[in-house]
């Protein structure tokens, strides 16, 4: 995943509707795809509205998550790794299915979990933990 403002869509919907803006302008201004006056002001909007920045980086060399907690469901093939009670990765490994779950609300989810991007992912993830902390 690269750099992104992550929000719920009940979230994204507002915005749609407050500006007047197609689902499609949306995404690429919360995707960093545009950066126009237009896209900079949607981007201030999301953030205004709690949306949190998946920065989308590579991980250092030797990363080690700092707080996380790791659950196991064996039979239903699911992992949950959570930062706090706020932020949580669940990943299927029948799948490779992973979801990004902020404060029980599924931002963001992709089905191409590899174990090279799981690592960018929860060094992304430890920011935005970082980022709801420091609130």
């Amino acid at each position: 995943m690269k750099k992104q403002i992550l929000l719920p869509v009940s979230e994204l919907r507002e915005i749609r509707e407050k500006f007047k803006v197609g689902r499609n302008d949306l995404r690429r201004a919360l995707n960093y795809e545009r950066n126009s006056d237009r896209a900079r002001m949607l981007r201030a909007a999301a953030l205004e509205r709690g949306g949190l920045i998946y920065t989308g980086e590579r991980h250092p060399d030797g990363y080690m998550p700092k707080g996380v907690v790791t659950e196991y469901n064996h039979g239903k093939g699911i992992m949950r790794q959570r930062f706090g009670q706020r932020v949580m990765l669940e990943v299927s490994r029948h799948t490779n299915m992973a979801k990004i779950i902020i404060d029980g609300k599924v931002l963001a989810s992709f089905d191409d979990m590899t174990l090279d991007s799981w690592g960018d992912v929860l060094y992304s993830l430890q920011k935005i933990y970082n980022q709801i902390v420091e609130r």
